[in-house]
């Protein structure tokens, strides 16, 4: 998928991603996000449900989870290209740093190819926590994210997990009660 850009709307918690899709170069994918603000969740179905139909741009209520997980297991997925890179979801790898059992939420380190080269350019934090999004959903994304600290991959992945995976591992860590037991849900 080609970034064309993120353009905060008001209020300021709207933000709307547009993209290229990769198959269809004149389709637009046109994504209206609340940012986590959860009174507007409301208003981004209704902008979704009552948008016109276009031909070159299609409208969708925030960002969604992806569902086949096949070509980023394997690493044949498409890259997402942004202004001054491009970067494919199955090159991130992450680590669990903290997890509150009370509050479901983690804490994680992005493990990024190339970082230290790009973590001077404005956008990049945010673009990268687009894939984080990508990858699990908004609504999951606000409910469990905590914090995000971006470095350097290293050379040994050895003890990383792909980012990929990070859906699994909530699944199961929201499984955990206070206990440390796992319960069936």
């Amino acid at each position: 998928m080609n970034f064309i850009g993120a353009t905060a709307v008001f209020p300021k918690e709207l933000v709307l991603y547009s993209f290229r899709s990769s198959e269809k170069r004149e389709q637009y994918t046109l994504i209206f996000t609340a940012d986590g603000y959860r009174k507007l969740f409301p208003k981004i179905i209704a902008l979704e449900e009552q948008a016109p139909k276009l031909q070159y741009f299609i409208p969708q209520a925030f960002i969604k989870p992806i569902q086949d997980l096949t070509p980023y297991l394997l690493g044949t997925d498409e890259p997402y290209v942004f202004d001054h890179y491009q970067i494919k979801i199955s090159q991130l790898y992450m680590t669990i740093v903290d997890y509150n059992i009370t509050t479901k939420h983690l804490k994680i380190n992005l493990y990024v190819p190339a970082y230290d080269r790009f973590q001077e350019l404005d956008a990049i934090e945010h673009q990268l926590k687009y894939l984080v999004m990508d990858v699990i959903g908004e609504i999951a994304f606000r409910k469990h994210i905590k914090k995000i600290e971006f470095l350097e991959l290293p050379e040994n992945t050895n003890r990383l997990l792909n980012l990929i995976e990070l859906p699994d591992y909530i699944d199961y860590l929201y499984k955990i009660n206070s206990r440390c037991k796992t319960r069936v849900i």
